[in-house]
């Protein structure tokens, strides 16, 4: 674990003086669960007969630090009211990329790591630990080396954009989110806050 909290304190570090920044919020909605098998019966607030899609409410924020034209660093932490009415969240490092650019549309892919926390669920009947969370006191987790986002943004205006992304919220398990993103002037003066630069 430490020699990734090295890493992204160089990256946050380099990118304070070479380029500008971004801040992002939106509200979480709904969550999809492809690969649930055991405590789907358990699912709450579903919006299908199975359980596989659930409403899952929640405020995510987002920080990007951008290192080349289409190459940035972003920060990702959430909280929400998870598929079984209990408290859950995660926090995330990635590197985004932006796929293309066109007009007022942009697309972006990112992939990181990521950490996912819940409430302890082995209280509730029939529960099933099928993504082998860990387990400490009142809250389980899991490490995911491997986690990612897709991301749509709309330009509004030369400093702000309508974001939708899909987050990889749970170990196995991804949400969609609504909210903007508002650029950072950079102190430095360096930079572009331009929508070709971003």
């Amino acid at each position: 674990m430490k020699p990734l909290l090295i890493v992204t304190f160089l990256i946050i570090n380099f990118g304070l003086i070479s380029a500008q920044s971004s801040i992002s919020a939106g509200l979480l909605t709904v969550s999809t669960h492809p690969f649930s098998d055991q405590n789907l019966i358990l699912h709450q607030n579903t919006l299908d007969n199975k359980g596989f899609v659930t409403l899952e409410p929640g405020l995510i924020l987002f920080y990007d630090r951008y290192l080349i034209n289409k190459l940035s660093f972003r920060a990702t932490t959430a909280v929400m009211n998870d598929r079984f009415n209990l408290l859950s969240g995660y926090s995330q490092l990635l590197l985004k990329y932006k796929l293309f650019k066109y007009f007022k549309h942009s697309l972006y892919i990112g992939i990181g790591s990521a950490v996912f926390y819940d409430t302890n669920k082995t209280s509730i009947d029939n529960f099933v630990n099928e993504d082998n969370y860990k387990i400490v006191d009142n809250t389980m987790y899991k490490i995911g080396w491997l986690s990612g986002m897709v991301e749509y943004n709309y330009y509004l205006s030369k400093k702000v954009d309508l974001a939708i992304t899909l987050n990889h919220t749970h170990s196995r398990s991804a949400a969609l989110s609504f909210g903007v993103r508002v650029d950072i002037p950079d102190p430095n003066g360096k930079g572009c806050d331009c929508p070709s630069f971003r």
